[in-house]
């Protein structure tokens, strides 16, 4: 699925080097719910940016379903994202002006695809995450929970190997964050979407049964899968 491989991440401004990542390998496996847990400046959002193909790393090997990403163009780079990773963001990125079945068609258009076999997917992946009343709403007219579900269910149209969060829950209520946390952990469970989530909540990041943390560039290996009983109880602290 994924394997990452002595990652390291570097910047230079003038004369001055400044290292993000040192040195971090990674497997997430098919079907894996996994959190990376880490503060501000632990370089979480640099990992995530090389997972997500939105980045090259300076150095080591990142492996994404069979591909060497370190060996693909810009424009290769591109399709394999569309196809193989799917985006939820923290601040949600629906276009406000397109409804929430346009904004979930939007990977389709990149793919080509008709539009019968848009609008079809696109139902059918709202449906999925309780969304199919609210086809015909803009970003505008829909809660943050509501926005968060659409932005799940665009990430899912495109039945990517890869569902890629982004604190998915921090720009929502703790009422509403359970009930995404919720949302994510049945689509794992019952439909074996695979899941990385970055995080900087405890009570997210022990919902998963991978946990890494990251500090300082550095990733941390997983621990053992929580105790049923202690993620019951993070479960319904945010719920």
């Amino acid at each position: 699925m994924l394997r990452l491989a002595d990652i390291r991440r570097s910047y230079r401004i003038g004369p001055v080097t400044t290292e993000i990542l040192r040195g971090v390998d990674l497997e997430v496996h098919a079907s894996d719910l996994m959190s990376i847990m880490g503060p501000s400046g632990s370089g979480k959002t640099t990992l995530m940016n090389i997972i997500g193909l939105l980045d090259r790393p300076t150095s080591g090997a990142c492996v994404i379903d069979g591909h060497d990403v370190s060996r693909l163009r810009d424009d290769e780079l591109s399709a394999l994202r569309n196809r193989h990773i799917g985006f939820v963001f923290q601040s949600f990125h629906l276009l406000p002006q397109l409804t929430a079945l346009e904004n979930v068609c939007l990977p389709l258009v990149y793919r080509g695809a008709g539009r019968p076999e848009m609008r079809r997917r696109a139902e059918e992946v709202l449906e999925r995450v309780g969304m199919a009343e609210r086809t015909g709403h803009r970003p505008d007219q829909l809660s943050g929970g509501q926005k968060q579900r659409v932005a799940i269910a665009r990430a899912l149209v495109g039945e990517p190997a890869l569902l890629l969060a982004d604190e998915p829950t921090g720009a929502l209520d703790t009422d509403t964050a359970g009930e995404v946390m919720a949302l994510l952990r049945r689509l794992n469970e019952e439909r074996g979407v695979t899941i990385l989530i970055i995080t900087h909540d405890p009570s997210v990041a022990v919902q998963c049964a991978r946990q890494t943390r990251i500090r300082d560039g550095r990733l941390f290996e997983p621990e053992a899968r929580p105790a049923p009983e202690a993620a019951a109880a993070a479960a319904a602290a945010v719920a």
